[in-house]
């Protein structure tokens, strides 16, 4: 379903109560960002795309309460500003939001770096990797669990991509058992770098075969 189409923006219900904010013919290296629609507060995924365009649908469909960064490169300045639209801060990993407070923008809401819950339906998931304080985010809304996995694993053309500098290597690989163990129905990326999509349905055998792929590259 799509909730607003101007020329150029199109907000689309891609799962229920999940939409994907995102130009229709997007510019390159534009993420992919979504909007959560729950009870205790919509959340936003951030990305450094702008949703200027997108402010009346998203007050339709309630506004955003939560602004959540997976990592430092999911924000600027002008995303605090959104975020104070809205009434709100942005929240990010306490490690993250030094980062991006020495660039300008200000994290109103610093998280401990370490697994926990917003809300009944949301947990923060440490994954350190693509930087050292990135988090991704499980939500379970009903039966489906839907992993956002941020900038840490990139769907790439049938394969799955990452970028991890030599220090981290070994938080990546912790990362990677980490994942292992968690169950999920679907799995989104935010990445400019995702294609042909940013998410893929999978069950039990095909999370088993993502990571092995991951273990053996």
């Amino acid at each position: 379903m799509v909730i607003n189409k101007a020329p150029y923006r199109v907000i689309t219900e891609i799962y229920p109560q999940l939409f994907l904010l995102r130009a229709a013919r997007p510019p390159p290296k534009t993420g992919f960002t979504y909007l959560l629609r729950r009870d205790e507060g919509n959340v936003l995924f951030t990305t450094k795309a702008s949703a200027q365009e997108d402010l009346g649908a998203l007050d339709a469909i309630g506004g955003v309460q939560h602004f959540l960064l997976g990592d430092r490169h999911q924000a600027l300045p002008a995303t605090v500003k959104l975020a104070q639209r809205f009434g709100t801060v942005l929240s990010a990993s306490a490690i993250e939001a030094k980062v991006l407070g020495a660039e300008g923008v200000e994290i109103g809401r610093q998280f401990e770096y370490r697994r926990q819950t917003l809300g009944t339906d949301l947990e923060l998931l440490p994954t350190p990797g693509h930087t050292r304080g990135a988090f991704s985010y499980l939500w379970t809304p009903g039966k489906r669990r839907f992993l956002f996995i941020g900038d840490t694993l990139v769907p790439v053309d049938g394969g799955w991509r990452y970028w991890v500098t030599k220090p981290n290597i070994r938080a990546f690989r912790e990362t990677i058992g980490f994942l292992r163990g968690i169950e999920f129905d679907v799995i989104l990326s935010n990445s400019f770098a995702a294609t042909p999509a940013a998410w893929l349905e999978v069950d039990t055998r095909a999370r088993q075969r993502l990571f092995d792929a991951i273990d053996i590259r």
